[in-house]
């Protein structure tokens, strides 16, 4: 046997299917087997195999034992010549591991070897080639120095950016994401060391191999996909203790004799100074438009001619700071740092803050000038926020973009039967779409050049590959080719299961991408706790009067109670949802989208209940079914 194929699996299950799949096209002409390993995944992953994949060797973990561990399992009983290690959120294209075989048997003295790795846009990953992290190379990383000269030979050595990306060549680090490996080689130099949990593994292994004898190699030749970070967030604080800590026993295990505990040192200072910047940039990245604001209006209560000299306590700094974070708590309601960032929202509050002004002044003395030139004051502040976010998206800093002004167009690449379910899919998860066009696969309009010319004329925002039709390789092709072309790209599965986005997992049970009225929104889920707070205020100001129109009040009055918490909402799913309808969360809900009685039996049917809801929410609706439901609310 020829290859043996090892995943290790953690709760990425539609990941994992498609993986799967590809792994069993490029089998084909192949000799070889395939092992999952399951560290107790939640998500039905292990019942997927079971059913899709039968043959595949399955072992189901009853705990998360780690990635090195998990992996060793398999090989230990693996018959292959040939070891891959290979992560669950890959795409194999179908010619991969013939060319691989081949270069290996032609290289003995070969003992792994790692591919070219693009993302799911189509970019090639730097990690595909590394080099040794010695503490010159962790040093020059850890300051800042690799990304400022990623192609030199001295500081850009983390990632051999001096050598060719399309070139093979000797390396010294593999990539644990896809690393392929002479079982012989294991068998001499010892499996993955288990003190690793996650990351580091590789490296460590990597290192071992060349100290016995065999080389490392990078093969651009062979390419796959690579979604990164499906199974960990690679900006939170816990990857910046996981992955330096694993760089830390690393460094105790190779280089603290050569060191003198000076690197060792150095590693350990990284983990809590890059914990730090990590906590630091969140911090920011949450904060600085409303800081943005308040300094705005600070300045310009400071500056603004409209302010008059009668005003002598807006003129103190600590005062117009008050003002200023009631200027931005007030914008906060009405979702003005929501992301994405809508223009709207700042001036929708600014509009209401001065109508609120007008108001209060008409009401007051019936003197309007002072509530004049406060509402003037807020039309100001009103263009100073549109100024300060069309600077952001200008600056292009990430998290702050806008949300598109028209519905999605989309491109999908297959035949008319799976274009047809991709583009229903989409248009059920996007709630709607704009201009869409389709093309056959294999003809002239899907070369790259055409696609091209079509993408950039239509100003396509998303290509969809229906894997049905077209092969894994030509996908990853097309991807590489047309990366600088703004689309975003996915991959429709067979039969229209689900489609698989860089960042994105689309199906009729996973509802990610929610639009304007729907519970995931945040300014509806905004709106929704704030009917739900008043209501449940209301209700308890007037519990005297509640026997007049409920026939428990005190059940509805602990109902009131609960939700004032945030333990309940008054209106939400109806039922407990089932494993596999993964929905917006909500707090158990008080009464259902439905009257109890009109609810279906049928278990599909009331799935689809609860999906219209979530899909189609409206503030007004929870306020009239909430109505009508108090009366009867505990009866049965």
């Amino acid at each position: 046997m020829k290859l043996s194929v090892v995943i290790v699996n953690y709760n990425v299950r539609a990941y994992l299917e498609q993986c799967l799949r590809t792994v069993y096209t490029a089998l084909e002409g192949v000799t070889g087997e395939v092992f999952v390993v399951d560290n107790l995944s939640t998500d039905g992953s292990v019942e997927m195999v079971r059913e899709k994949f039968p043959q595949v060797h399955l072992m189901a973990n009853q705990e998360n034992v780690g990635f090195s561990r998990a992996n060793n399992q398999a090989i230990r009983v693996a018959k292959g010549e040939y070891v891959l290690l290979l992560n669950p959120d890959t795409v194999v294209g179908e010619d991969v591991f013939q060319k691989v075989v081949t270069f290996l048997d032609a290289h003995p003295k070969a003992g792994g070897l790692g591919v070219k790795m693009i993302d799911g846009t189509g970019r090639f990953l730097p990690e595909s080639k590394r080099g040794l992290p010695t503490p010159q190379v962790a040093f020059f990383k850890i300051i800042g120095l690799t990304r400022l000269f990623p192609k030199s030979r001295i500081f850009g050595r983390y990632h051999l950016g001096h050598l060719p990306e399309d070139k093979a060549a000797p390396i010294e680090i593999l990539s644990g994401a896809c690393m392929f490996l002479r079982n012989r080689t294991l068998t001499e130099v010892g499996l993955l060391d288990e003190s690793f949990f996650m990351y580091g593994e590789d490296i460590d292994l990597s290192y071992r191999i060349t100290l016995g004898g065999y080389e490392n190699w990078y093969f651009p030749d062979a390419r796959i996909i690579h979604y990164k970070g499906e199974s960990t967030k690679k900006s939170s604080v816990n990857y910046v203790f996981v992955f330096y800590n694993a760089m830390a026993i690393f460094a105790q295990k190779h280089f603290t004799q050569r060191s003198a505990g000076i690197f060792p040192a150095l590693i350990n200072g990284s983990i809590y100074l890059s914990a730090a910047a990590a906590i630091a940039a969140r911090f920011l990245n949450r904060t600085l438009l409303p800081v943005l604001d308040l300094l705005l209006v600070v300045v310009l209560l400071a500056l603004a001619p409209v302010v008059p000299q009668r005003w002598p306590i807006i003129q103190e700094l600590g005062t117009d700071v008050l003002i200023g974070a009631f200027v931005v708590g007030w914008s906060a309601l009405f979702g003005a740092y929501d992301r994405p960032l809508r223009y709207a929202s700042s001036l929708m509050a600014m509009g209401a803050m001065a109508c609120l002004a007008l108001t209060i002044g008409w009401l007051g003395s019936g003197e309007t000038q002072d509530a004049v030139e406060v509402a003037l004051l807020c039309a100001w502040m009103g263009v100073g926020a549109l100024v300060v976010r069309v600077l952001l998206q200008l600056l292009r800093i990430k998290g702050f973009g806008m949300r598109r002004k028209e519905r999605e167009r989309i491109l999908a690449i297959g035949s008319p039967a799976e274009t047809k379910r991709a583009l229903a899919l989409l248009w059920q998860t996007h709630f709607g779409l704009g201009r869409t066009l389709t093309v056959l696969p294999g003809g002239h309009e899907a070369s790259p050049g055409q696609l091209a010319r079509i993408i950039s004329r239509e100003r396509i925002g998303e290509v969809v590959f229906c894997a049905k039709d077209m092969p894994w390789a030509t996908m990853i092709q097309s991807m590489e080719r047309l990366r600088d072309l703004g689309a975003e790209f996915k991959i429709a599965q067979p039969e229209g299961e689900f489609i698989i986005g860089p960042s994105s997992l689309e199906s009729l049970q996973d509802l990610f991408v929610l639009e304007k009225y729907s519970v995931r929104d945040p300014a509806v889920r905004r709106i929704k706790r704030i009917l739900d707070v008043l209501s449940s205020t209301l209700i308890c100001i007037a519990a005297p009067l509640l026997p007049l129109v409920a026939q428990r009040p005190g059940h509805v009055l602990r109902e009131a109670w609960a939700v004032l918490l945030g333990h309940r909402t008054w209106v939400g799913y109806a039922g407990p949802l089932p494993r596999d309808v993964r929905l917006p969360k909500l707090p158990p809900a008080v009464l259902g989208p439905l009257p109890e009685e009109q609810l279906p039996m049928d278990r599909a049917l009331l799935d689809r209940v609860n999906i219209l809801y979530a899909k189609d929410h409206h503030p007004f609706r929870d306020l009239v079914i909430m109505i009508k439901g108090l009366r009867t609310l505990g009866v049965r």
